[in-house]
């Protein structure tokens, strides 16, 4: 006989067994946890680049954003810049209409006196023709 009996021998095989068959348990477990894990870590790394992805989207659309501002303030400020020119000339004119009127007013007044001249001088012609000759 050995060392150990049959007995304890089959004991010892079983409590050996179960023991490799609760290690090859834990390292199918393990095995599983690990393979769980990986597949988190590249769910996570998909979130992070998506999120990057609408990072950059959100980037480009805030720099469109601006650059229409920008283009819609600088339209404005066209748009300030012309109404006040166009106040400005229109100042002018008005400056210059009222001018013209005075002057046109004052050639009336200029012709209306010339007329009264002119007909007084028509009225007494023979007046003046018997002042000359009698001046002779």
């Amino acid at each position: 006989m050995s060392v150990i009996g049959d007995r304890e021998a089959k004991k010892l095989e079983k409590l050996m067994t179960k023991e490799a068959q609760a290690e090859e348990k834990q390292l199918k477990h393990a095995l599983k946890d690990v393979q769980k894990a990986e597949k988190a870590v590249k769910k996570s790394l998909k979130a992070v680049e998506k999120a990057e992805k609408q990072q950059v989207k959100a980037l480009k659309k805030e720099h469109s954003t601006l650059k229409a501002l920008t283009k819609v303030k600088n339209k404005e400020a066209d748009a300030i810049s012309k109404e006040a020119n166009t106040e400005q000339s229109l100042v002018l004119k008005r400056e210059k209409e009222s001018e013209v009127d005075q002057r046109v007013q004052q050639l009336h007044e200029d012709l209306d006196s010339f007329q009264m001249t002119m007909l007084g001088n028509a009225v007494s012609p023979f007046s003046s023709m018997l002042i000359l000759r009698a001046a002779y």
